[in-house]
């Protein structure tokens, strides 16, 4: 569905390209005038301008994300503070908080991450029913705690007491277990390390905007420490357009509106919609959002790196598409 949804999509992008160079040619040399593409251009470009959210300087960019390492010789020494005056390289991240050792996104993952070298975190935020702030990547809580439910739909209350160690390979060394984190402890814990921090938005719900400024001016801090990530460019233009300092990201991988999952070795993952004409739309939706990408959404929304799923990092992705 998707290949022929992408073929579609792209004759009808090259007949509007060739119909675009024909109506110029023959405005320019036989009615003498401006063409309308000429307006046009101007009027998106002004639009564009309008909308859009400037990136944080570029000052602040670095010393939350660091210098890129391919650019540091393979003897150089980077300070892991800033302290002595050199730049913040990060070198290794530890997602979700090292979840092979310890039970992922929990606060004793984060706390045993600094031990490990980790100078920077990548945490999963989620809302419970009631607004509060969790670290849980999957929308339930069945792969994680053995029972069946739905973050969106179950309160604080409910799911504090969730034994979140079930389905770990080490769950024998966890005697009392673990439970799930607050959003605020694990900042805490991460700010105290001096670490930085990938807050990858999980939530659809708007109200997760408000948390996260919420968050900022809790902790003035993570404006030189955290950068916020998500898959909905809705979601983190909505934060940046309320506060603009904020260094922010874009996460992408193949498939993600019309599949719920992506393995690059493997076929795609279960559909999103079992109804075809929805699948249909997404899979349109996806085409339209791979060419937009690149072109135009990162620079509306002002951010300042692009996330990419690991199985599709390639010399021909990180370049043709995204730089």
């Amino acid at each position: 569905m998707y290949q022929i949804v992408e073929l579609i999509v792209n004759s009808a992008l090259l007949w509007i390209f060739l119909e675009t160079v024909l109506s110029v040619l023959v405005t320019v040399l036989y009615e003498f005038c401006v063409p309308w593409i000429v307006w046009g251009t101007l009027i998106v470009m002004v639009a564009l301008k309008l909308a859009r959210v400037s990136p944080p300087p570029v000052d602040t960019v670095q010393e939350v994300l660091g210098v890129n390492p391919f650019l540091l010789s393979k003897d150089n020494s980077v300070s892991e503070n800033n302290g002595n005056g050199e730049q913040y390289c990060m070198r290794v991240v530890a997602h979700r908080g090292g979840g092979l050792d310890y039970p992922e996104n929990s606060l004793l993952a984060f706390r045993n991450t600094r031990k490990k070298g980790c100078t920077a975190v990548e945490l999963d935020l989620r809302l419970t029913k009631d607004n509060i702030p969790i670290l849980f990547h999957d929308p339930t809580i069945e792969r994680l705690t053995g029972q069946m439910g739905t973050i969106s739909e179950m309160t604080w209350e409910e799911l504090k007491e969730f034994d979140i160690t079930y389905n770990h390979p080490l769950k024998s060394k966890f005697f009392e277990g673990e439970r799930i984190a607050l959003l605020h402890d694990v900042l805490q814990e991460c700010l105290n390390n001096e670490q930085r921090i990938i807050i990858d938005i999980k939530e659809t719900r708007m109200d997760v905007v408000q948390v996260v400024l919420d968050a900022y001016e809790k902790y003035p801090k993570l404006f030189q420490r955290a950068v916020i990530s998500s898959f909905n460019p809705i979601i983190v233009y909505m934060i940046r357009k309320k506060e603009p300092h904020i260094v922010s990201s874009l996460a992408w991988r193949p498939y993600f509106f019309s599949r719920t999952s992506y393995a690059g070795l493997e076929a795609p993952g279960p559909v999103r919609f079992h109804n075809p004409f929805k699948h249909m739309a997404a899979c349109i939706l996806e085409v339209l959002y791979e060419w937009l990408l690149p072109r135009f959404v990162y620079y509306i929304v002002g951010v300042s790196a692009v996330l990419l799923h690991k199985d599709i990092v390639n010399p021909y992705v990180i370049v043709a598409k995204f730089l």
